[in-house]
């Protein structure tokens, strides 16, 4: 028996054994001749990189005999992609983005992520804390996911989605490629020549756009100045999403929450106990007219709390992607169709149209066949393929394969023989 939890041994052998019958079905990515790659090997902590394949059946072949753990290509293109990182010659790159489920702070974290402090054993529930009680940052942790993690990342990338078209007008034809990343979120690729160019600093400036970055009220269409006009709430980019998430907010948010903000106390009053004349204005007119109603004499307090309200609207809005993905030019990404080899699940492409009923957790299970018998140390309930399983806490199981190497996956069990 292996005594090391997720036994990497039984799990090589079956990503080896998938890759076998698989690989052929592999497409590689656009331009291959250009594109570095890199795997990671189970058990190894060194990856192998600046590997350049001349053509797709050279590439599958390399996945075919040596069944990875990990694989990657870069977003780059490059003169020289098998060369080191100062002889490569950068060519361009797509422009990409990674929405993580594992960046968020969501409630389900609670229920299935736990940590425990190296120095002092303090432990707990969801996402640790950037510093312990005891002054030191460095934590275990045991990440899983569930449905709810899915959901949200799915979420971030639709509103990432709309702006990309929307607002940046980039083609969901011809432009945008969508994956499911293999384990808790998505990779969105733009492969437009109006990208490909772009630096770090201009791919900064596209970062900044889809967080709303330094949006004020004012720029917005809120002016103690204006003298009215339409309503905002149609236009193009960020003073119409701002305004509608404006108006949602105004009319869904119930009235402590808003009295927990601690705004001034007429816009309070307007927002809480006049709310009907509040989203008539923002529906009718001038967005300014609704500073107008309120009537204080404090200009200075009133945009303070309007950018409070604005603050929430943007926040709402914005796409939660992780910046330092999109910036990186020389950035590798997961490549579709292989396996991810910390769930035993499959990167996908994903039609963007067929994006809102797209689920993972039976769409990209890769392992469809035997079962395999497994001590489970920790794990909480998931549900794979339309089946639930667990939670399990110290016990011997017999599951479906895609479930066993699931937990291997996740750490949270080891091969029974």
């Amino acid at each position: 028996m292996e005594s090391d939890w997720g036994s990497p041994r039984f799990v090589a052998e079956q990503f080896h054994r998938w890759y076998q019958s698989n690989a052929r079905a592999i497409p590689a990515p656009t331009e291959i001749k250009q594109r570095e790659f890199a795997f990671l090997q189970f058990g190894g902590k060194t990856m192998f990189r600046h590997i350049g394949f001349p053509d797709e059946l050279t590439f599958q072949r390399y996945l075919k005999d040596n069944g990875p753990a990990h694989s990657y290509h870069s977003s780059s293109y490059y003169q020289r992609p098998e060369a080191d990182m100062a002889g490569k010659g950068w060519v361009g790159a797509d422009l990409v983005f990674d929405i993580d489920a594992d960046h968020f702070d969501l409630p389900c974290q609670h229920e299935h992520d736990t940590w425990k402090c190296k120095n002092c054993d303090e432990e707990g529930t969801g996402k640790h804390p950037e510093i312990c009680k005891c002054g030191k940052a460095a934590f275990e942790e045991e990440t899983w996911l569930c449905e709810r993690c899915l959901q949200a990342a799915k979420h971030e990338t639709q509103k990432l989605l709309d702006m990309l078209i929307q607002d940046l007008g980039f083609s969901p034809a011809g432009d945008l490629v969508v994956n499911f990343s293999g384990n808790r979120g998505y990779h969105v690729h733009v492969r437009s020549p109006r990208a490909r160019d772009l630096d770090q600093s201009g791919r900064r400036e596209v970062v900044d756009y889809i967080l709303g970055t330094g949006l004020k009220a004012e720029y917005l269409g809120f002016n103690l100045r204006a003298k009215g006009g339409r309503s905002t709430l149609a236009d193009e980019g960020w003073r119409g999403r701002a305004g509608r998430a404006l108006y949602d907010y105004i009319a869904s948010t119930p009235p402590e929450e808003i009295k927990a903000l601690k705004l001034g106390r007429k816009i309070t009053n307007l927002i809480v106990n006049e709310r009907d004349k509040a989203l008539t204005i923002l529906e009718e007119s001038h967005p300014s007219i609704l500073l107008k109603a309120v009537d204080l004499s404090d200009d200075e307090k009133l945009m303070s709390d309007l950018s409070k309200l604005m603050e929430i609207a943007v926040k709402s809005q914005a796409a939660d992607i992780d910046t330092v993905v999109t910036t990186d030019i020389h950035r590798l990404i997961r490549l579709p169709n292989t396996l991810h080899g910390k769930t035993g699940w499959q990167v996908q492409t994903i039609e963007l149209d067929g994006l809102p009923d797209y689920d993972p957790m039976t769409s990209a299970i890769a392992f469809r066949s035997g079962e395999a018998k497994v001590y489970v140390r920790h794990a909480p309930k998931v549900r794979i393929a339309g089946a639930e399983y667990g939670p399990y806490t110290q016990e011997a199981v017999t599951v479906p394969m895609a479930v066993a190497l699931f937990l291997l996956c996740k750490k949270g069990a080891r091969i029974e023989p």
